[in-house]
């Protein structure tokens, strides 16, 4: 669900969901003869050329159920982009927003620098080829800056480092410098997240005949997630019942790097969006 329609007639391709059940589904239900899908044969050359006209685009979502404004969210990205050409924007199904560049330069901005959160809201965004419907193209991951801490340096090689990292999500880059992570002892890793999963609050090494070696996960910029599960989804108020007794919230602000982004929800001052952990 979630964007809404404006007043100038655009609408967020959430209002259109629930209109009738995915033609996946609706195949698998019908006992269909060949003639009913029987269609027009498309030459490999053909297809080729019909992807110039495909190229430089890209899928994205807002990871929310709750309603927002479409032409607020394309206005916001134009100006976070900062494209040197057009980029057009087209609304799809299951509030999806299909994304086309008119550059190599801007495609890239826009599918490997982010902005990854809208309104403290993930955004999802994938490259597209346009060979499928954009409802088939898998939005479940977000780019995420990480902290390793408390590593001792016996266990503070590269190629350990990214092993141990796995269970945060897939690898991009590991920085063991640190440099612009704000202030601390710890390795930086940039992953890409996978928002089904709760969020990973400790790695860990287990040499052979010793005590386990537990080090904290600290993320530097993150959408709001729930402190009971730890989902990016929700917040904890809307996470069950939303009544929770506080034993049971595992996730809390010590996830948070000492960052910019997070100093008023560590240190005080104004919450970046109301409910967020």
């Amino acid at each position: 669900m979630a964007a809404t329609e404006e007043k100038d007639g655009e609408s967020g391709a959430a209002t259109r969901e629930g209109r009738g059940e995915s033609i996946e589904d609706l195949l698998r239900s019908l006992n269909l003869k060949g003639e009913d899908i029987d269609g027009v044969f498309v030459a490999k050359s053909e297809v080729d050329s019909l992807k110039e006209g495909t190229r430089w685009m890209a899928v994205m979502r807002v990871l929310t159920s709750k309603p927002f404004s479409a032409a607020a969210l394309k206005k916001t990205m134009q100006f976070a982009w900062a494209p040197a050409q057009e980029v057009t924007f087209r609304d799809s199904e299951q509030n999806r927003f299909i994304v086309q560049a008119n550059c190599l330069g801007d495609w890239r901005r826009i599918t490997e620098q982010g902005p990854w959160i809208f309104r403290d809201h993930g955004q999802l965004i994938e490259k597209y080829d346009g060979s499928c419907r954009a409802t088939a193209v898998e939005l479940n991951r977000i780019h995420a800056w990480v902290q390793i801490h408390d590593i001792p340096e016996l266990y503070r090689k590269k190629q350990l480092i990214s092993t141990v990292v796995a269970n945060i999500g897939e690898v991009i880059m590991v920085d063991m410098n640190a440099s612009g992570g704000g202030s601390g002892d710890f390795v930086r890793i940039r992953v890409w997240l996978d928002v089904r999963k709760s969020l990973t609050r400790f790695v860990s090494f287990k040499p052979e005949g010793e005590v386990p070696v537990v080090m904290r996960v600290k993320y530097e910029k993150l959408p709001c997630f729930c402190g009971v599960c730890g989902l990016l989804w929700h917040e904890k108020e809307e996470c069950g019942s939303g009544v929770h007794f506080s034993s049971l919230e595992g996730y809390g602000k010590w996830l948070l790097a000492n960052t910019p982004w997070n100093w008023g929800q560590l240190y005080g001052g104004a919450s970046r969006q109301p409910g967020c952990v």
